[in-house]
């Protein structure tokens, strides 16, 4: 399959490209406003800005999937305007629907987020607009595509157990997990010609609600039965940890198999293997 993936030089778009290559199943063809970093020659590139839409048609040209990653995103809202977050992530989003239209491209799969549900921020209202975008296709010009959810999953700049770690306790995905989703709803499309579909890329839920009875009074000793050893680590690395966790959403598992593996608990694994400078000082690799 011939796969057009916009954004290919962010951060999903870098590591996607390298998960796609190293498949060997697939012809890639990648554009953004760079190429992506150590991009092999033998790769098709278009430098294009999807703001305004030039240069994506022959960029879709003769590609069947089109991966669609660019966007503004929640750490932008301070440095970014509703005109910036507008022009990129709707406007993007609509030319290059359109250049998959005008290719006769009819599966697509669309990087939303879990901001969808916060649809009064600039982020999330206009990551509800996309969606939008792809049920209009998919009514009327017969789009199949499965728009992906992914919590926060921004690189981490210091302190990797609380920067990282806490974060997998509530708004926290592993970047691996999130290529998973990804991978798993190119599948999806690749079989189903009717695809309209929503898939949260999330955590595993390795806890229920109930067992988080009690966390505002003692919320180390409410981890430590679902997670032995927590209460050691968060004494150790003085991980705040006062805000109660949440259950992960996770529609669309059963329909593309998407099976997320990484949680607090395999976080902690690793953490307590560690010397403390170690896991302070480690870096993200992504």
């Amino acid at each position: 399959m011939r796969i057009l993936i916009t954004g290919a030089a962010g951060n999903l778009g870098r590591g996607l490209t390298d998960r796609l290559l190293g498949q060997g199943r697939h012809r890639l063809v990648l554009s953004d406003l760079v190429p992506p970093p150590g991009l092999d020659d033998t790769v098709e590139f278009h430098q294009l800005d999807l703001q305004i839409g030039a240069g994506l048609e022959t960029a879709a040209r003769d590609c069947d999937l089109l991966v669609h990653l660019p966007a503004w995103h929640g750490v932008h809202s301070g440095t970014k305007t509703e005109t910036d977050f507008w022009r990129l992530n709707v406007d993007g989003t609509f030319w290059a629907l359109q250049a998959a239209r005008a290719n006769g491209i009819r599966r697509c799969v669309f990087l939303s987020s879990q901001s969808w549900h916060g649809h009064y921020e600039k982020y999330g209202f206009t990551k509800r607009i996309g969606e939008e975008l792809l049920a209009y296709h998919h009514a009327r010009h017969g789009l199949s595509y499965v728009a992906v959810r992914p919590h926060d999953f921004t690189p981490w700049s210091e302190n990797w157990p609380q920067r990282y770690g806490v974060r997998l306790l509530h708004g926290g995905v592993d970047r691996d997990d999130v290529l998973d989703a990804v991978l798993a709803a190119i599948d999806h499309v690749q079989q189903t010609d009717d695809a309209e579909l929503v898939l949260d890329a999330t955590r595993p839920n390795v806890f229920t609600a109930d067992q988080l009875q009690g966390w505002e009074h003692d919320p180390a000793g409410t981890l430590e039965p679902i997670f032995p050893g927590a209460a050691e680590a968060v004494q150790r690395y003085r991980l705040d940890i006062s805000q109660r966790p949440t259950v992960a959403p996770d529609a669309g598992r059963a329909e593309t198999g998407y099976a997320p593996s990484r949680h607090f608990g395999s976080f902690l694994e690793r953490l307590m293997a560690l010397q403390p400078d170690e896991a302070r000082d480690l870096t993200c690799p992504y």
